[in-house]
């Protein structure tokens, strides 16, 4: 267990729970990637689970993905259906992102007035049932389980993503090993994310972008001058949030 310099005050009950729980404990928030390679440096297992506090996981998913991974050895990530408090489908696999995710992803303005255009659909899957096990571009990072020498052989989390977009990138690098990575329906895990209503840090916000040009720059070799249009893309994407984030 890693705990990335929180308050939580349940803590000490769960370690007299769960005597055998291995903690660090850091002193200062370092981040999503840094805080996941910490737990898997020190975990024995052949396989890893990462999964977020804001999660629970349904009875049996834990087993029911590591006999998926068992059962089937090109499989090199596993993401299970991942649901609202309320019992709906978040869009928890999605495609890879392009240029063009910015302006239709989950909560963009393009996507909240045209909800069912082409674009949005395709990279957030809204049109798959979301029932069925499959091969996608990438799972999220808030449940996730990895062989332990694939995650090696992926050199492990991109540290130089602080929070958000590590769980895509981690996502690349596996399927560029060769393995696939499949949502797995079979498993379940309830996950509470804030609302999109709900005010943000400033650093959140800005962290999350400089993720963005981070793994645009390290998936797509383009040229400079694209690199530098994306660059903006993204800071100006940047400064609106900011602005929205402000007057809510």
């Amino acid at each position: 267990m890693v705990d990335n310099s929180s308050e939580d005050m349940g803590l000490a009950s769960v370690l007299n729970q769960f005597p055998k729980t291995q903690l660090i404990d850091n002193s200062t928030n370092v981040g999503f990637a840094c805080a996941n390679n910490q737990g898997a440096e020190i975990a024995k297992g052949d396989f890893l689970l990462f999964i977020n506090p804001d999660t629970t996981m349904k009875e049996g998913g834990i087993e029911a993905m590591l006999g998926h991974l068992r059962s089937d050895p090109s499989v090199g990530i596993i993401g299970p259906k991942v649901l609202n408090p309320n019992g709906t489908t978040q869009f928890s696999c999605r495609k890879f992102p392009t240029i063009w995710s910015g302006l239709f992803n989950k909560y963009s303005l393009m996507t909240r007035l045209f909800p069912n255009n082409r674009y949005s659909r395709d990279y957030l899957m809204s049109d798959y049932n979301h029932n069925s096990t499959r091969s996608v571009d990438w799972v999220s990072g808030c449940c996730m389980m990895i062989p332990g020498i694939i995650f090696r052989r992926a050199n492990g989390f991109d540290e130089n993503y602080f929070l958000f977009n590590e769980d895509i990138d981690i996502c690349q690098a596996i399927k560029k090993n060769g393995y696939k990575v499949n949502y797995f329906p079979s498993s379940q895990v309830s996950h509470k994310i804030s609302s999109s209503n709900a005010r943000m840090a400033p650093q959140t916000i800005i962290k999350r972008h400089r993720g963005m040009i981070y793994y645009y720059k390290k998936h797509h070799k383009t040229n400079s001058l694209a690199q530098w249009m994306v660059s903006a893309m993204v800071t100006i994407r940047c400064f609106f949030q900011l602005f929205f984030n402000i007057i809510k």
